[in-house]
């Protein structure tokens, strides 16, 4: 094997493959994984490891036995003398309820006392936590197909994230008609109300009304047409590869992230 042979194959040998997995009921999920030999190696090299380690644990060890003192003789002069009781009972603090707060979980805690012995709770106020105002900040959408996600985005935070559908086969956007979600980084050119809409999904059932949701976010997806984010008919399908190219998010959580959506705002679209 010459010089550059060899390099090719150490380089094939470090490479991150990307593999599909049928997670079953149309569910895809993609993976990175290392190359079978690379795996092999680790996998021996860790079983070795743990040999040598156990082995080193479990050799018994000598250990001389250290001289032990002479037992001491005690006397009536020397053992302590009981205190009264009035003194023990000046030591001994009277239990009291103790309230502790937590500022940052907004939990407080209340313990028990002798006055009140059943007292033991946790008392937790329930609060929303409340969406950051619409136009205060650089808002953003990622999607990964892999996890079935969408996460909006301000500047480099996370506001909140999505579960989705995706397109039914895997991979890359190839042709018209090919039931797949398209990766890249892309914009929305316009937002639609798609509340009258209706879709024949040609499985017999006819047109849908309320297929789209209540509204349709259009993206310019590098010259592929009708691909889009929108809401509807069918939450449960969320999780799944289950569109015709499009991202599907339920109706409620379409016409809340449509009140962050605007013209040019950015989309990044990916594998995982």
């Amino acid at each position: 094997m010459n010089t550059e042979n060899l390099r090719e194959f150490v380089k094939d040998l470090f490479t991150l493959r990307t593999v599909w997995i049928d997670k079953g009921s149309g569910r895809w999920a993609v993976r990175k994984r290392l190359h079978p030999l690379l795996r092999g190696i680790l996998c021996t090299s860790g079983v070795v490891l743990c040999a040598v380690v156990y082995s080193g644990l479990h050799t018994p060890r000598v250990v001389e036995a250290e001289p032990q003192p002479a037992p001491k003789i005690m006397t009536a002069a020397s053992l302590p003398k009981p205190e009264p009781a009035a003194v023990k009972e000046a030591a001994m603090p009277e239990k009291q309820s103790i309230i502790i707060p937590l500022a940052q979980s907004k939990r407080t805690i209340v313990l028990p006392s002798e006055q009140n012995p059943e007292l033991d709770q946790i008392i937790t106020p329930i609060e929303k936590p409340a969406m950051p105002a619409v136009n205060s900040g650089k808002y953003s959408i990622r999607i990964s197909k892999g996890d079935y996600t969408l996460t909006l985005y301000r500047g480099d935070e996370v506001v909140k994230t999505y579960p989705i559908a995706v397109g039914k086969n895997p991979g890359d956007k190839q042709r018209t008609g090919d039931h797949r979600t398209p990766v890249g980084d892309f914009k929305i050119v316009s937002i639609e109300n798609a509340s009258k809409w209706s879709h024949d999904f040609r499985d017999g059932k006819g047109k849908i009304a309320g297929a789209y949701g209540p509204w349709f976010l259009r993206l310019d997806a590098n010259g592929w047409k009708g691909i889009g984010i929108h809401g509807t008919h069918d939450p449960d399908s969320r999780g799944t590869m289950a569109t015709e190219g499009c991202i599907r998010l339920s109706n409620e959580d379409i016409a809340e992230l449509k009140q962050y959506a605007y013209r040019n705002m950015p989309v990044v679209i990916r594998e995982n």
